[in-house]
């Protein structure tokens, strides 16, 4: 899908200055998009005929961190209204390659575009441009090749509609859209020159998507061969799916498998600021299966309630330690028959879902630019340097035992570990543990652990753990002190 987003992108900026919109306008307003990257933006022939201005054989490039894109559209029409308003229709053919280089690997992709019921509506100023747009259905086919992998894509998108703002203020264009889909499908096709061929279907009902994005008006050319994100740049997006289906289908020599995964519903989240990067990603509702042909030991069928991932990164060198975080959730984890059959046939443990989570955050130092691929292959040594972290929550709930944590440590870069290669920490972690001992008790009845393993494991629980109030109920502090000492419940290990 990526190739469509600079397409569309065209429809997004305005520089001109009068009073009402002509197609002159958003065509001088797209290519100043295409010039602030470093690009060119062509019209092959013009033609009007009365209050309609045919533009032929449009051409697009644009060239960003290495990634060169071309763009073909057959033509765009747009028809000028009295009110001061323009309504654009593009051809039906229209093409893309984009070629790119990812560690000496040569990587290009084509891609063509049905973009005929597709129906653009523009007015207000050149400065302030507002879009709405609808079409019926918009299809995507891309072929991609490099070495030893050919991947080819099609996409659908039924029922479209939707609204861009887009305007220049103050040495900043902003914009904003909002797109919502009926329906979008996606198959990829890939297949390795080991002849092993997998084949995705995804398919999702009533998506949503949102984006806000600022950037300055006159870009540092230089940035954009190294970084994904020019300097001053903001970004954020979400999207949202309703009940969706996922089938990856692999093929080789062996035989052949099937993974599945539905859900009630997902989410995508992704934004940039400063120097900062993030992104989130949340289902809900969902049941997942593999299943191999000749049959596997591992094949199974699960779900969860609810499942979160979200990251935040720096992406910048810099002097002074920048912010990380790292969050994970699932919850409500629950397997099928065919798995309990073969662990759990007397039905020892309870069987009820399972959930985890954990949350940290903290502070690290770039060495280099998080994408500047030239960088990072001359760099020798890790690209990072660990300032602080801390864990802002750990909990787990499984089979009657329940896990609680939290605690901050931070890092001497000065003193380093001569074994692990590790910075000396320094700070306190506190846990909190119910219900360690049942659960311990009835893992130990499935015979699948060796008791003696499950008798050290009591031990250990009783070495680096005190008792609380309630039964089977303990607490845990782990300090780190100056001279990597490690202290657990006060008692010295390091």
């Amino acid at each position: 899908m990526k190739p469509l987003l600079p397409i569309v992108a065209l429809l997004l900026t305005s520089t001109a200055a009068s009073a009402e919109l002509t197609p002159q306008d958003i065509l001088e307003s797209w290519g100043d998009y295409y010039a602030r990257f470093g690009g060119a933006f062509n019209i092959g022939e013009t033609e009007v005929t009365g209050t309609t201005t045919l533009y032929s054989n449009v051409t697009a490039e644009m060239n960003i961190a290495g990634n060169i894109s071309r763009y073909f559209i057959g033509y765009i029409s747009v028809q000028s209204n009295a009110d001061g308003s323009v309504d654009i229709t593009f051809s039906p053919e229209s093409t893309s390659t984009i070629s790119a280089e990812t560690y000496g690997d040569k990587v290009e992709a084509h891609a063509s575009y049905d973009l005929g019921t597709l129906s653009l509506h523009a007015e207000g100023s050149p400065e302030n441009i507002q879009y709405s747009f609808s079409a019926p259905i918009i299809t995507v086919q891309q072929s991609q090749s490099q070495s030893g992998l050919d991947i080819s894509t099609t996409i659908a998108m039924q029922g479209i509609i939707g609204t861009l703002n887009s305007g220049t203020t103050n040495g900043l264009i902003t914009q904003t859209g909002q797109t919502n889909m009926a329906f979008l499908s996606a198959k990829i096709a890939i297949e390795s020159a080991e002849k092993q061929k997998t084949l995705v279907d995804y398919g999702s009902e009533n998506v949503s998507i949102s984006y806000d994005m600022s950037l300055p008006e006159m870009l540092n050319p230089a940035s954009l061969q190294t970084m994904l994100f020019p300097e001053g740049a903001v970004f954020g997006m979400a999207v949202t799916t309703g009940a969706a289906t996922t089938n990856v289908d692999q093929k080789t020599e062996g035989g052949t498998g099937r993974f599945s995964l539905t859900q009630s519903s997902g989410a995508l989240t992704a934004a940039f600021a400063e120097n900062a990067l993030s992104y989130g990603i949340t289902a809900t509702g969902a049941t997942l299966s593999l299943a191999n042909t000749p049959a596997q030991p591992f094949d199974f069928t699960a779900g969860f309630s609810r499942f979160h991932w979200g990251i935040t990164l720096p992406v910048r060198k810099s002097d002074t330690p920048a912010p990380f975080a790292l969050a994970l959730a699932l919850e409500g984890l629950t397997v099928g028959p065919e798995i309990w059959a073969k662990v759990d046939p007397d039905t020892t443990l309870s069987q009820t879902p399972a959930s985890f989570a954990f949350s940290i955050n903290g502070t690290a130092k770039l060495f280099v630019d998080l994408f500047d691929q030239t960088a990072f292959t001359a760099l020798r040594g890790a690209p990072f340097e660990l300032r602080a972290l801390s864990l802002s929550s750990l909990s787990l709930e499984f089979e009657g035992m329940g896990l609680t944590g939290a605690g901050d440590v931070t890092f001497n870069n000065d003193s380093i570990d001569p074994m692990s290669g590790m910075p000396e920490p320094s700070g306190v972690l506190d846990f909190s543990i119910t219900g360690a001992l049942g659960m311990l008790d009835k893992i130990g009845q499935l015979g699948l652990i060796e008791p003696m393993i499950i008798i050290g494991a009591k031990g250990a629980l009783g070495m680096f753990a005190t008792p609380n109030s309630g039964p089977d109920s303990f607490t845990s502090r782990i300090e780190f002190t100056d001279g990597g000492h490690i202290s657990v419940n006060g008692q010295q290990v390091k």
